[in-house]
């Protein structure tokens, strides 16, 4: 119960990052921040990117779940790329991504972001285009100091199984700090691997980017992450959705 009550303060303060755009995020408990800094890869086509972006990191992580926490991001950084990459397609930029094209058999419902005010967005596909262009948004945001500093909690939730990272849906489409909690029990849970927590970290970033649950199958939030889990292969019975949606906040 404890940790469900400093879970809701961090939360709390997690909102007032995103109304008062400030720096200053202390945790509710007795805790250090380190700056960590991930070098951002550059996809063709996509100019005026930063050479990092930028999280301070809850100390009270081990370094085997820095590690863990360090490779999902890198992780989200390479799809990203590679969705951009496949997406560029030699200069005439009509590719369709492995990301997308899976996104697209299975993503039917949410696809519009919070801040979304253009013409309706039709498929999974549009959808992955519009999110990757807004993780765009969101490196240059970090990397140029023009959002508020992305912090990383350290939170136990009660059970312990029930949350991997969870994040804010912001509503903002520019200027957004990329924070999210990170549950350590989780991390050094036997049945966790690379494509699951990145998939995990995926689903956090699309909610700062705008999008939003429920969470359930067919809704772009939780299809677009699951396709990265299963290594873009087509669903198969004996794996059902909710093995995957297990790990997504």
């Amino acid at each position: 119960m404890f940790h469900n009550i400093k879970r809701t303060l961090i939360i709390m303060k997690l909102i007032l990052q995103d109304v008062l755009q400030i720096n200053s995020l202390a945790p509710p408990y007795s805790s250090t921040f380190t700056k960590i800094a991930f070098p951002v890869p550059e996809p063709p086509g996509v100019s005026n990117l930063p050479l990092f972006i930028y999280f301070d990191i809850d100390n009270r992580f081990t370094l085997a779940q820095q590690q863990w926490i360090r490779d999902a991001i890198n992780g989200v950084l390479f799809q990203w790329f590679q969705h951009l990459t496949e997406k560029w397609n030699g200069g005439s930029n009509n590719g369709i991504s492995q990301l997308a094209t899976c996104t697209n058999l299975y993503a039917t419902r949410n696809s519009r972001p919070t801040w979304y005010l253009s013409l309706p967005i039709s498929n999974g596909l549009a959808a992955t285009n519009i999110a990757m262009d807004q993780f765009t948004r969101l490196i240059r945001d970090n990397g140029f100091g023009l959002a508020p500093q992305a912090k990383i909690f350290s939170n136990i939730l009660f059970p312990a199984n029930s949350s991997t990272i969870f994040a804010l849906t912001t509503l903002a489409q520019s200027q957004v700090p990329l924070s999210f909690i990170v549950n350590p029990a989780q991390l050094d849970s036997p049945g966790l691997n690379i494509k699951f927590l990145t998939g995990s970290m995926f689903h956090a970033w699309l909610h700062r980017a705008g999008f939003y649950h429920p969470k359930k199958s067919s809704h772009f939030i939780v299809e677009c992450p699951m396709c990265i889990m299963r290594g873009f292969q087509i669903k198969r019975t004996i794996t059902p959705d909710s093995f995957y949606i297990q790990f997504l906040d």
